[in-house]
């Protein structure tokens, strides 16, 4: 028993330290043990809200219309038109909130990983290594709501990667070139 310990505790020492011939940038890549996850993101949730926002609005107003018209419309028309309008109004918003829900965007000190989907997944890792330039991207109407476009160039991949409308965009494309920094 303690010689399998011991043949244990050296594996544990030649996995978890340095490498003889390794630098120590490499050991931190080939060793997943110490990956630690520095954000987890979407894509804001402002505009799927201000599209529930606009058809709530709609069928508000498709109720007060054929409620204003009440004596030519039977009640079951009316109820039928403001369902029927009700589902209509929502597919959008809908669609954007699904849309939102099946990207995740994730930094961890040895990668990005970017998850898309929600039945079926497509998972994109990029070595940090790999990355070679980060952009900020606004208009100006993402501005006034303090939003953006992360732009991130990579040597493995071809164009760009942009992380879509993220809430103070400035403040993740710093965590991500401060890993960078700290790491090459």
């Amino acid at each position: 028993m303690p010689a399998a310990q011991d043949r244990l505790d050296r594996g544990r020492q030649y996995t978890a330290g340095a490498r003889p011939g390794y630098s120590d940038a490499l050991s931190h890549d080939s060793d997943p043990g110490d990956e630690k996850t520095l954000f987890t993101l979407r894509p804001t949730l402002i505009f799927v809200t201000i599209w529930y926002m606009a058809a709530a609005l709609g069928v508000i107003l498709t109720a007060a219309i054929t409620g204003a018209l009440h004596r030519y419309i039977s009640t079951e028309a009316a109820v039928i038109v403001i369902l029927v309008i009700a589902g209509l109004a929502f597919i959008l918003p809908v669609y954007k909130h699904i849309q939102r829900r099946r990207e995740v965007y994730t930094l961890t000190n040895h990668k990005l990983e970017m998850r898309y989907g929600l039945i079926s997944k497509t998972v994109r890792n990029i070595p940090l290594r790999n990355i070679q330039d980060v952009t900020v991207t606004a208009t100006v109407a993402q501005r006034l709501g303090r939003l953006g476009d992360i732009l991130i160039d990579s040597a493995s991949e071809s164009g760009k990667i942009r992380l879509h409308e993220v809430h103070h965009p400035e403040k993740y494309a710093d965590m991500i070139l401060g890993v960078l920094r700290q790491r090459y």
